[in-house]
C-alpha cells in the first residue's frame, strides 16, 4: 500500500508536468490566436472585450470620476434672500456667516425634504 508521503510526492511531480504542459500549450495557442487576429484584422470589440480603462457602459473611468466631481450637492439651507447652500466643503456664504455671527440658529433655515 502506498504511503501518504509517496502519494504527495507523486502529486507534486504530476502537478509540475501539468504546469509545464499548460505553459507549452498556452504559448502555442496564444501564437495561433495572434496570427489569426493579424490575418483577419480582428478587433477587441469584435471579440467582446472592452477597451482598457472603460466601464461596462463604455465610458472611461476618468470621465465617470470627472462627472461625479462636477456634480453639485443638493442644497440643505435656504437663506433670507432665497440663496441656497449645500453645507459642503469650502468657505461659508456671507449670509450664513452673518446668521451665525448674530447668534442665529442655522437650523431654522434648513430646507425641509
Amino acid at each position: 500500500m502506498a504511503t501518504l508521503a509517496s502519494i504527495k510526492t507523486k502529486i507534486k511531480a504530476l502537478q509540475k508536468q501539468h504546469d509545464a504542459m499548460i505553459a507549452k500549450d498556452k504559448a502555442d495557442v496564444i501564437a495561433d490566436i495572434k496570427q489569426k487576429i493579424a490575418t483577419y484584422a480582428i478587433t477587441a470589440a469584435e471579440l467582446g472585450f472592452k477597451a482598457a480603462g472603460t466601464s461596462s457602459t463604455g465610458k472611461s473611468a476618468k470621465s465617470i470620476k470627472a462627472k461625479a466631481a462636477k456634480k453639485k450637492p443638493q442644497p440643505l439651507y435656504r437663506g433670507p434672500n432665497n440663496e441656497e447652500w449645500g453645507g459642503g466643503k469650502g468657505a461659508r456664504p456671507k449670509w450664513i456667516k452673518a446668521i451665525l455671527e448674530s447668534g442665529g440658529d442655522i437650523e431654522a433655515y434648513r430646507i425641509e425634504k
